[in-house]
């Protein structure tokens, strides 16, 4: 009996990272059940810090200072205790939407793909652990950043090269879970490319396009 998540054994993580057909090919990882609740709550909290920064990145587009910022963001990015309770708790909220609703859009691909009689739980799960290739850096930036600045705030401002690395992550992770579904499900390749890894590639292609112009403009 494991008394340690299979799927968070540090050499399964780097083969989720580098090798994801391999990660996926093993039939005891989706039978994960402690792994996937965990990645659910990583990707739930994860979700939790990328709504901050959204915030944040608008405040910069309307070039507001972030560290003079009043009310609630105020709070939340000028101390690590509010901003922590925050990530939390929106965390554990939305790590339960995104179970579902991530579950269910990656499901929809796959019957687009080619799939027959996916079961929900099958999808959400390989949806779940597929994203921590993503959930994993975004969680632990500001968990490093936490050591290194004074508040929130500090690092934003702070704008260092691991913020451009997650973007790495951002594309990356289209292959990840490109990977996931033609390993686990039987799909038609043409299809499954262009839903799992054309389609998301050019949707992040763009919006970070987008968002660099806009900001470019402003300053």
């Amino acid at each position: 009996m494991r008394t340690a998540s299979f799927s968070f054994n540090p050499h399964r993580l780097v083969a989720l990272l580098l090798t994801p057909r391999a990660f996926f090919a093993d039939p005891n990882t989706t039978s994960d059940r402690r792994g996937i609740m965990i990645a659910a709550a990583l990707a739930g909290i994860a979700n939790a810090i990328d709504r901050i920064d959204q915030g944040l990145l608008k405040s910069d587009m309307r070039s507001e200072d972030v560290s003079q910022l009043t009310g609630f963001y105020g709070d939340v990015v000028n101390s690590w205790f509010s901003y922590w309770t925050l990530v939390l708790i929106g965390g554990m909220v939305s790590s339960v939407v995104s179970w579902y609703l991530r579950g269910w859009w990656y499901r929809k691909r796959l019957e687009w793909s080619g799939a027959e009689d996916v079961p929900p739980d099958d999808a959400r799960s390989v949806a779940t652990l597929q994203n921590l290739v993503l959930a994993l850096p975004l969680v632990a930036l500001p968990v490093i950043q936490t050591f290194s600045y004074a508040n929130y705030a500090e690092a934003w401002n702070a704008n260092s090269a691991a913020n451009m690395l997650l973007i790495v992550f951002v594309l990356w992770s289209c292959w990840t879970s490109y990977c996931a579904a033609t390993t686990v499900f039987t799909l038609r390749k043409g299809s499954a490319r262009f839903w799992f890894l054309i389609l998301p590639l050019v949707f992040y292609v763009l919006a970070l396009g987008v968002i660099g112009v806009i900001y470019s403009l402003i300053h």
